[in-house]
Formats: structure tokens, sequence, C-alpha cells
């Protein structure tokens, strides 16, 4: 059963004279998939920024869990079970996968010597190989390989694997398949959804709205900073989304498409 587990309420957020968020407000429940759409200055970036704390916000509530939160930087938010990953991944490209997967949060030796302890590298390699199995990345990868090495898609999934990994509620991913080839963003498109069978909740943000229809649950549309649908993927089309984000007038948008 699907309970709430983020709910926003009248968020708002500007930057000197401009109102880059107007009274927002949008809920997301466990095991779902919702996908923020909008175009560009419609005010998905900003969101996202305040939800993962690298804004704060001027008025307004966010809810976690049922209880009024306040999320002043990343780490709030990672402590809060929110992990964003942007189209970059965010990982460091130069260490391994295993160093990515805990980076941070690195098994070590001898706790008790703190900042100087010992890394513990087999732990580290045989948690990174069990979680890359249990996630459900089907190519055998070499947890001991530099993230370099990889590819764009693959890169997704292991970011999206360490979120998995420290039980994150909520992961927002921000147009996780920009300069991907057709059988990545397959492979990214298909994590997502096991991401949302495994009962975590995604945020997914793209300008693609074809992926959205093949993993959302939900549609929340953004214009001029302000939430202006927030409706059910099935049982709408993509003419219907692409007029609520451009303001455009369905019935024409349609006959454009006839003659097309």
């Amino acid at each position: 059963m699907m309970r709430e587990v983020l709910r926003l309420e009248n968020v708002a957020k500007s930057f000197g004279s401009v109102q880059a968020l107007r009274d927002v407000s949008l809920t997301v429940n466990t095991g779902e998939v919702v996908a923020l759409l909008g175009d560009n200055g419609a005010g998905k970036s900003t969101l996202i920024k305040a939800i993962s704390g690298l804004h704060g916000i001027d008025r307004g509530r966010i809810i976690v869990d049922g209880k009024e939160v306040t999320i002043r930087n990343p780490r709030d938010a990672m402590n809060l079970g929110i992990e964003t990953i942007h189209q970059d991944s965010s990982l460091a490209v130069d260490l391994s996968i295993a160093r990515n997967l805990f980076l941070g949060r690195e098994p070590v030796k001898a706790a008790f010597l703190g900042p100087l302890a010992p890394l513990d590298l087999p732990q580290l390699k045989r948690q990174a190989s069990d979680l890359l199995r249990r996630v459900g990345i089907r190519k055998n990868l070499d947890a001991d390989a530099p993230i370099k090495a990889l590819s764009g898609g693959e890169r997704q999934s292991i970011a999206i694997s360490r979120a998995m990994q420290f039980f994150a509620k909520i992961i927002i991913l921000d147009e996780p398949t920009n300069n991907l080839g057709v059988e990545e963003t397959h492979g990214v498109l298909r994590f997502i959804k096991e991401v949302r069978d495994a009962g975590h909740s995604v945020i997914y943000i793209t300008h693609n709205i074809h992926h959205v229809f093949q993993v959302a649950d939900r549609i929340v549309v953004m214009r001029q900073g302000t939430v202006v649908a927030d409706i059910k993927a099935e049982g709408t089309s993509i003419l219907e989304v692409e007029a609520i984000i451009t303001g455009a007038d369905l019935h024409e948008l349609e006959v454009d498409a006839r003659r097309s």
C-alpha cells in the first residue's frame, strides 16, 4: 500500500525581484515515479534544489514522512533519505566503482581511529559487488574499475545504486538520459522501474515526454514557477501534456499532428 513520503505546501522562492517558485504544492508517495515537466524557466531546477538542500525556501512547508522539516544543505536532505542524481551523475570519475558506491561511508578497519582509520578494501569490494548484483545491474562490472572507464548509462546506474544502498526514500533524477545512446537510455529507464518496484520514490525531471510515458505514474507540470497540472500518466496523452506545458490549444496541436 502506498503512503505519502513527501509533501510540499505553498513553497515560494525568490532571487531578488525574480519569483522562481510561487506557492508550489505537490506530494510524492512511496513506490511512485513522479515526472516533473516544464519548459526552461518553469521552476523545476529551483524546486529540486530546494528539496535537495541547495536553496533555502522563503516560505512554505516541506514535510517528510508526516513531519515538517527544514532542509538547510544537501547533508540535511541525505539524512532525510533524499538523494539527488544530476545528469553528470555526481561521481568521482578517477575513483573505482566500489569507492563511488560508498563515498564518504566506506567500511574501515579500526574505526576508533576516526578519520585516520584505514579503508577495509576487501570488505569494500565485497559489499560493492553484492550491491551491483542486488540492484540488478545486468552487466558484470568489476568493482575495482574506475568510473571513467564506464559508459554514460553505466555511470547513471552506479549513481542510482548508491542512492538505493543508503536506503534513500526519495531519489531525484535530473535529466538522467541526456546524451545517452538508445541502449543506455533503455537501461536507465528499466532501472527507474526497478527502483520504484523496490519501494523507493522517484522524482524524474526530463524534457523527453516519450520517456515519461514509459516509466511515470504521475505527471506534474510547472509553468512560470507554479504547478499547473498534477495528473495520472495513465489515461492522458503526449499531446495533452504538451498542451499543458506550452499553454497551447490542444485542438490546434492535434490538427498540426495530423498534418505532419
